[in-house]
């Protein structure tokens, strides 16, 4: 008997823990994710998507509350409730290494990847996981999604086919690096917030800028400005960052999460590129701006010793190297 009692209690306590595993499983889940970025962007959209997917895959159970805009605070601010557990996910671009990773800040240089694909390969590959792992030893959070963005472009009153194009041109930059290499270019560099940007072009206190197209197309730059030179100097890239807590502890649910996260990238993919088309269709046909096609070997032939030598003073040892082997594997 007494064994036979043992073993009943053994059952008890086995389907008791069966139980309460089940019933985490099957928990309820909100997942809170911060942005800076606005509600109407394009990357915020596809994390609007990723919750649809996950309301759909676990019929409910499982949703997504995105507080955009800056609401929580700027990058910085928005780390810092990531590493605390204040919110699970947080959407930023690669500006937000300068705060957890300075020594990477280099990969959202001018013209450090060849092509859009090159950055993928680097943030999806060897690197990408190497600053992952350096962030979650340090502040607890880790890299889970790499998402399109987009490249950044020229513009101004003239055509900028190539660097000399813009001598002496007043150019609104956003950060030293910038600032170095608009000027081997011949621009004379100052900076400016964003929200007088519109302003100081039309009134012709700057001459030229710099942005991502969608950018260009959602403060109107192509009204006061009559080319749009695609530079493509810079290709950024979303980075979906998790708390590693919170990850390590979804238990069956991070098969779902990270399957359908993967997919909301995949729609990003595609629906950058369908808004970047939506937006040249429609500058071209308001007459606005023409699009000029630089030459972009010549921009790259000045910029890479300036970035080479940022990077040789603030960057990983290295770093730049293994981007470029990073290529040689592509092909």
């Amino acid at each position: 008997m007494t064994s036979c009692k043992h073993y009943l209690n053994g059952t008890a306590v086995a389907i008791i823990a069966a139980t309460a595993t089940l019933a985490t499983a099957a928990e309820a889940r909100t997942i809170t994710v911060g942005t800076v970025l606005n509600a109407r962007d394009i990357s915020t959209q596809s994390m609007e998507h990723w919750g649809e997917l996950l309301t759909e895959k676990t019929d409910g159970r499982i949703s997504v509350n995105i507080i955009p805009g800056g609401t929580l605070g700027g990058d910085r601010e928005h780390l810092q409730q990531l590493s605390s557990g204040e919110i699970d996910i947080n959407l930023s671009a690669p500006v937000m290494l300068q705060h957890v990773a300075p020594e990477y800040q280099c990969l959202e240089a001018e013209y450090i990847y060849e092509s859009e694909d090159h950055g993928f390969a680097v943030w999806r590959g060897d690197i990408g996981e190497e600053i992952s792992q350096k962030i979650r030893e340090e502040y607890g959070i880790e890299l889970i999604g790499i998402g399109r963005r987009g490249a950044r472009h020229v513009t101004a009153n003239k055509a900028i086919e190539k660097p000399e194009d813009l001598e002496g041109l007043r150019f609104r930059v956003t950060n030293n690096l910038r600032a170095e290499v608009f000027g081997a270019f011949g621009a004379q560099p100052a900076p400016l917030p964003l929200s007088e940007l519109y302003g100081a072009l039309r009134q012709g206190v700057f001459d030229a800028q710099e942005n991502p197209l969608a950018t260009i197309h959602s403060f109107r730059f192509h009204e006061v400005q009559s080319h749009i030179n695609l530079t493509e100097h810079v290709w950024t890239y979303n980075l979906v960052a998790v708390n590693s807590d919170f990850y390590e502890n979804l238990g069956d649910d991070r098969e779902v999460i990270q399957e359908t996260l993967n997919d909301a990238m995949e729609w990003l993919y595609e629906a950058v590129e369908n808004d970047n088309q939506r937006i040249r269709e429609d500058i071209e046909s308001s007459g606005s701006a023409v699009f000029i096609e630089p030459d972009v070997a010549a921009f790259r032939e000045i910029a890479r010793p300036i970035l080479q030598s940022y990077a040789d003073e603030n960057c990983r040892p290295g770093l730049l190297e293994d981007v470029d082997n990073t290529l040689n594997g592509m092909n």
